[in-house]
């Protein structure tokens, strides 16, 4: 990888495999307050924060208590525990970007909590001294606020960065905050991938060192 280069990535499907505990999460949360709820209606929202999730219920007439984000961590703290794995090959990739130096950080829509819950369980929080949550910013994703705010804690500037994105709205702010976009298929394919701004799209992680060369 070229000298004063850094990699960005996103959490939930890209550094673990978490979305379907992340989405899953909402269920009994939303169905205690009367809400007829399905995965798949849940699933839409991939690759944005818990915030919007809320903003589409309370604009069809829901009504939320205070802790309702703090409920929710917390079933999916439950539904998680013990059961999220990584993506194979990505531990690899991982020292051998510790061994080269290259700066990296998790940009994701999570809490902070839950994001250091997760790369904790799967053994990954070691590799990344520089967590960025969607709450640190006034914007979530597709806004490029959250990438900006990872690219000044790397002390790069944003077209030296590289983003490696699961979702379409995370891609969009890639490419909005002037950063390359690397899509992993975890959530989406291809072809879905690249429409939002993936200028490459891994098979596997095995590849990924070869495309930032």
């Amino acid at each position: 990888m070229k000298d004063s280069q850094g990699l960005i990535f996103d959490c939930d499907g890209v550094l673990v495999d978490s979305e379907k505990y992340s989405c899953g999460a909402w269920l009994p949360v939303l169905r205690r307050r009367g809400i007829a709820v399905e995965l798949a209606d849940i699933e839409a929202f991939i690759g944005q924060s818990d915030k919007a999730v809320l903003e589409h219920y309370r604009a069809r007439g829901a009504v939320f208590p205070p802790d309702i984000l703090g409920e929710k961590e917390q079933a999916y703290f439950d539904l998680a525990r013990g059961r999220l794995q990584s993506f194979v090959g990505l531990r690899e990739v991982l020292e051998d970007l510790r061994r080269q130096r290259v700066p990296v950080a998790v940009a994701s829509s999570g809490e902070l909590v839950k994001i250091r819950f997760s790369l904790t369980e799967v053994g990954l929080l070691e590799f990344f001294p520089i967590l960025c949550s969607a709450a640190e910013v006034q914007r979530g994703k597709p806004a490029p606020d959250l990438f900006l705010l990872a690219a000044k804690r790397l002390g790069l500037a944003p077209e030296a960065c590289t983003v490696v994105e699961d979702a379409v709205p995370g891609l969009q702010a890639a490419r909005a905050a002037g950063m390359r976009a690397i899509g992993f298929p975890s959530s989406h394919p291809e072809a879905v991938l690249r429409e939002a701004g993936a200028q490459v799209v891994l098979g596997s992680y095995a590849e990924l060192l070869s495309h930032l060369e």
